[in-house]
Protein backbone atom coordinates (compact mmCIF):
# COMPACT_ATOMS: atom_id res chain seq x y z
CA UNK A 1 0.00 0.00 0.00
CA UNK A 2 3.03 2.30 -0.10
CA UNK A 3 2.05 3.34 -3.64
CA UNK A 4 -0.93 5.18 -2.17
CA UNK A 5 1.41 8.14 -1.68
CA UNK A 6 1.39 8.65 -5.46
CA UNK A 7 -2.22 9.84 -5.21
CA UNK A 8 -3.33 13.42 -4.45
CA UNK A 9 -4.04 13.89 -0.71
CA UNK A 10 -7.83 13.84 -1.13
CA UNK A 11 -7.67 10.55 -3.02
CA UNK A 12 -5.22 9.09 -0.49
CA UNK A 13 -7.79 9.67 2.25
CA UNK A 14 -10.55 8.07 0.19
CA UNK A 15 -8.45 5.00 -0.63
CA UNK A 16 -7.52 4.51 3.03
CA UNK A 17 -11.22 4.51 3.89
CA UNK A 18 -11.98 2.16 1.02
CA UNK A 19 -9.26 -0.34 1.92
CA UNK A 20 -9.82 -0.17 5.69
CA UNK A 21 -11.66 -3.51 5.74
CA UNK A 22 -9.80 -5.15 2.87
CA UNK A 23 -8.48 -8.60 3.82
CA UNK A 24 -4.91 -9.84 3.40
CA UNK A 25 -6.20 -12.29 0.81
CA UNK A 26 -7.31 -9.42 -1.42
CA UNK A 27 -4.16 -7.38 -0.76
CA UNK A 28 -2.00 -10.36 -1.69
CA UNK A 29 -3.69 -10.62 -5.08
CA UNK A 30 -3.14 -6.93 -5.89
CA UNK A 31 -0.17 -5.92 -7.96
CA UNK A 32 1.31 -2.76 -9.46
CA UNK A 33 1.37 -2.27 -13.22
CA UNK A 34 2.93 0.40 -15.43
CA UNK A 35 1.59 1.47 -18.83
CA UNK A 36 3.53 3.62 -21.25
CA UNK A 37 1.96 6.57 -23.02
CA UNK A 38 -0.32 5.44 -25.86
CA UNK A 39 -0.86 1.90 -24.55
CA UNK A 40 -4.40 0.48 -24.58
CA UNK A 41 -4.41 -1.32 -21.23
CA UNK A 42 -8.15 -2.03 -21.44
CA UNK A 43 -9.63 -3.09 -24.78
CA UNK A 44 -13.32 -3.10 -25.60
CA UNK A 45 -14.57 -6.66 -26.05
CA UNK A 46 -11.82 -8.29 -23.96
CA UNK A 47 -12.84 -10.31 -20.93
CA UNK A 48 -13.19 -8.17 -17.82
CA UNK A 49 -10.48 -9.94 -15.82
CA UNK A 50 -8.95 -7.03 -13.89
CA UNK A 51 -9.89 -3.82 -12.13
CA UNK A 52 -7.44 -0.90 -12.56
CA UNK A 53 -6.98 1.88 -10.00
CA UNK A 54 -5.02 4.81 -11.41
CA UNK A 55 -2.30 5.88 -8.98
CA UNK A 56 -0.40 8.19 -11.28
CA UNK A 57 -0.95 9.54 -14.79
CA UNK A 58 -3.95 10.13 -17.01
CA UNK A 59 -5.96 7.87 -19.32
CA UNK A 60 -8.77 8.39 -21.80
CA UNK A 61 -11.73 6.38 -22.96
CA UNK A 62 -11.97 5.86 -26.70
CA UNK A 63 -14.51 4.22 -28.95
CA UNK A 64 -13.99 2.91 -32.49
CA UNK A 65 -16.88 3.86 -34.74
CA UNK A 66 -17.67 3.42 -38.42
CA UNK A 67 -14.77 3.75 -40.85
CA UNK A 68 -12.45 3.09 -37.91
CA UNK A 69 -12.80 6.68 -36.70
CA UNK A 70 -11.74 7.06 -33.07
CA UNK A 71 -13.91 9.08 -30.70
CA UNK A 72 -12.51 10.27 -27.37
CA UNK A 73 -15.22 10.79 -24.79
CA UNK A 74 -13.77 10.74 -21.29
CA UNK A 75 -10.53 11.32 -19.44
CA UNK A 76 -9.55 9.72 -16.15
CA UNK A 77 -7.00 10.74 -13.51
CA UNK A 78 -5.48 9.48 -10.25
CA UNK A 79 -7.90 7.66 -7.98
CA UNK A 80 -10.23 6.57 -10.76
CA UNK A 81 -11.25 2.89 -10.72
CA UNK A 82 -11.63 1.38 -14.21
CA UNK A 83 -13.36 -1.84 -15.20
CA UNK A 84 -15.44 -1.68 -12.04
CA UNK A 85 -18.75 -0.88 -13.70
CA UNK A 86 -18.62 -3.98 -15.89
CA UNK A 87 -17.49 -6.12 -12.96
CA UNK A 88 -20.28 -5.02 -10.59
CA UNK A 89 -22.89 -5.10 -13.37
CA UNK A 90 -22.05 -8.66 -14.37
CA UNK A 91 -21.00 -7.57 -17.87
CA UNK A 92 -18.38 -10.12 -19.00
CA UNK A 93 -16.42 -7.87 -21.41
CA UNK A 94 -15.00 -4.37 -21.14
CA UNK A 95 -17.36 -1.93 -22.85
CA UNK A 96 -14.78 0.68 -23.90
CA UNK A 97 -11.09 0.90 -24.68
CA UNK A 98 -8.91 2.85 -22.22
CA UNK A 99 -5.61 4.34 -23.39
CA UNK A 100 -2.81 5.86 -21.32
CA UNK A 101 -2.47 9.56 -22.17
CA UNK A 102 0.71 9.79 -20.08
CA UNK A 103 2.85 7.07 -18.48
CA UNK A 104 0.55 5.51 -15.86
CA UNK A 105 0.91 3.51 -12.68
CA UNK A 106 -1.98 1.31 -11.48
CA UNK A 107 -3.04 -1.01 -8.76
CA UNK A 108 -4.53 -4.04 -10.47
CA UNK A 109 -7.02 -6.35 -8.73
CA UNK A 110 -8.38 -9.50 -10.40
CA UNK A 111 -12.11 -9.00 -11.01
CA UNK A 112 -13.07 -12.16 -9.13
CA UNK A 113 -11.16 -10.96 -6.06
CA UNK A 114 -12.67 -7.50 -6.34
CA UNK A 115 -16.19 -8.97 -6.33
CA UNK A 116 -15.34 -11.15 -3.34
CA UNK A 117 -14.09 -8.07 -1.49
CA UNK A 118 -17.23 -6.03 -2.28
CA UNK A 119 -19.52 -8.88 -1.19
CA UNK A 120 -17.75 -9.20 2.17
CA UNK A 121 -16.99 -5.55 2.94
CA UNK A 122 -20.17 -3.51 3.43
CA UNK A 123 -18.30 -0.26 4.01
CA UNK A 124 -16.29 -0.59 0.80
CA UNK A 125 -19.41 -1.49 -1.18
CA UNK A 126 -21.26 1.53 0.24
CA UNK A 127 -18.38 3.88 -0.66
CA UNK A 128 -18.19 2.58 -4.22
CA UNK A 129 -21.98 2.63 -4.72
CA UNK A 130 -22.11 6.20 -3.43
CA UNK A 131 -19.27 7.26 -5.75
CA UNK A 132 -20.73 5.57 -8.83
CA UNK A 133 -24.20 7.04 -8.28
CA UNK A 134 -22.69 10.50 -7.76
CA UNK A 135 -20.74 10.25 -11.02
CA UNK A 136 -23.73 8.93 -12.97
CA UNK A 137 -26.02 11.67 -11.61
CA UNK A 138 -23.69 14.51 -12.57
CA UNK A 139 -22.74 12.92 -15.87
CA UNK A 140 -26.41 12.70 -16.86
CA UNK A 141 -26.99 16.32 -15.86
CA UNK A 142 -23.91 17.56 -17.71
CA UNK A 143 -24.77 15.48 -20.79
CA UNK A 144 -28.18 17.15 -21.00
CA UNK A 145 -26.58 20.59 -20.87
CA UNK A 146 -23.89 19.63 -23.33
CA UNK A 147 -26.38 18.50 -25.97
CA UNK A 148 -27.79 22.03 -26.13
CA UNK A 149 -24.44 23.75 -26.69
CA UNK A 150 -23.12 24.84 -30.08
CA UNK A 151 -19.67 23.81 -31.33
CA UNK A 152 -18.04 27.10 -30.20
CA UNK A 153 -19.21 26.67 -26.60
CA UNK A 154 -18.24 23.00 -26.56
CA UNK A 155 -14.76 23.94 -27.73
CA UNK A 156 -14.39 26.50 -24.94
CA UNK A 157 -15.36 23.89 -22.34
CA UNK A 158 -12.91 21.46 -23.91
CA UNK A 159 -10.03 23.95 -23.76
CA UNK A 160 -10.89 24.89 -20.18
CA UNK A 161 -10.73 21.25 -19.14
CA UNK A 162 -7.41 20.76 -20.93
CA UNK A 163 -5.99 23.84 -19.22
CA UNK A 164 -7.11 22.63 -15.79
CA UNK A 165 -5.47 19.26 -16.32
CA UNK A 166 -2.26 20.16 -18.13
CA UNK A 167 -1.29 23.75 -17.33
CA UNK A 168 2.26 24.35 -16.10
CA UNK A 169 3.62 27.73 -15.05
CA UNK A 170 0.30 29.41 -15.85
CA UNK A 171 0.23 28.13 -19.44
CA UNK A 172 -1.16 25.08 -21.22
CA UNK A 173 -0.04 23.67 -24.55
CA UNK A 174 -2.86 21.73 -26.23
CA UNK A 175 -1.21 18.56 -27.51
CA UNK A 176 -4.35 17.05 -29.06
CA UNK A 177 -4.66 17.11 -32.85
CA UNK A 178 -7.52 18.97 -34.51
CA UNK A 179 -9.02 15.61 -35.46
CA UNK A 180 -8.93 14.46 -31.82
CA UNK A 181 -10.52 17.71 -30.69
CA UNK A 182 -13.25 17.39 -33.31
CA UNK A 183 -13.99 13.83 -32.19
CA UNK A 184 -14.08 14.84 -28.54
CA UNK A 185 -16.64 17.62 -29.00
CA UNK A 186 -18.68 15.94 -31.73
CA UNK A 187 -17.97 18.14 -34.74
CA UNK A 188 -15.71 18.29 -37.80
CA UNK A 189 -12.13 19.56 -38.17
CA UNK A 190 -13.27 22.45 -40.39
CA UNK A 191 -15.56 23.73 -37.63
CA UNK A 192 -12.82 23.32 -35.01
CA UNK A 193 -10.40 25.36 -37.13
CA UNK A 194 -12.98 28.10 -37.66
CA UNK A 195 -13.69 28.36 -33.94
CA UNK A 196 -10.00 28.25 -33.04
CA UNK A 197 -9.44 31.27 -35.29
CA UNK A 198 -12.40 33.01 -33.66
CA UNK A 199 -10.99 32.36 -30.18
CA UNK A 200 -7.62 33.68 -31.31
CA UNK A 201 -9.25 36.88 -32.58
CA UNK A 202 -10.95 37.23 -29.19
CA UNK A 203 -7.59 36.71 -27.44
CA UNK A 204 -8.88 33.60 -25.66
CA UNK A 205 -6.03 31.46 -26.99
CA UNK A 206 -2.73 31.88 -28.82
CA UNK A 207 -1.56 30.15 -32.01
CA UNK A 208 2.18 29.62 -32.45
CA UNK A 209 3.38 27.59 -35.41
CA UNK A 210 -0.04 25.98 -35.65
CA UNK A 211 0.00 24.90 -32.00
CA UNK A 212 -2.60 26.08 -29.51
CA UNK A 213 -1.55 27.68 -26.22
CA UNK A 214 -3.75 28.99 -23.42
CA UNK A 215 -2.47 31.35 -20.74
CA UNK A 216 -3.97 31.75 -17.28
CA UNK A 217 -5.50 35.09 -18.32
CA UNK A 218 -7.06 33.48 -21.39
CA UNK A 219 -8.37 30.58 -19.30
CA UNK A 220 -10.08 32.99 -16.91
CA UNK A 221 -11.56 34.87 -19.87
CA UNK A 222 -13.11 31.60 -21.08
CA UNK A 223 -14.31 30.78 -17.58
CA UNK A 224 -15.97 34.19 -17.22
CA UNK A 225 -17.72 33.63 -20.55
CA UNK A 226 -19.10 30.24 -19.50
CA UNK A 227 -20.30 31.55 -16.14
CA UNK A 228 -22.13 34.43 -17.82
CA UNK A 229 -23.47 32.73 -20.94
CA UNK A 230 -23.76 29.01 -20.27
CA UNK A 231 -24.51 28.14 -16.65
Amino acid sequence: MEKIKLLPLKEQEYMRRLFAGCTEEIRNHMFVMEAEEGKNFIKAGDKCRNIFIILKGRAKGIDMQVQEKIYIFKEFGPGRILGEFECLSGIPEYSITIRAVTPCTFWVIPSAMYLRWMRRDGNAMFLRTQKLLYELTYQTRDDRKYLLLNSYDRLILYFMERYEKTAEKERAAIADSRDEIASAIGTCVKTVNRNVRKLQEQDRLTLQGGRIFISEVQYHAMKAYTQEKLF
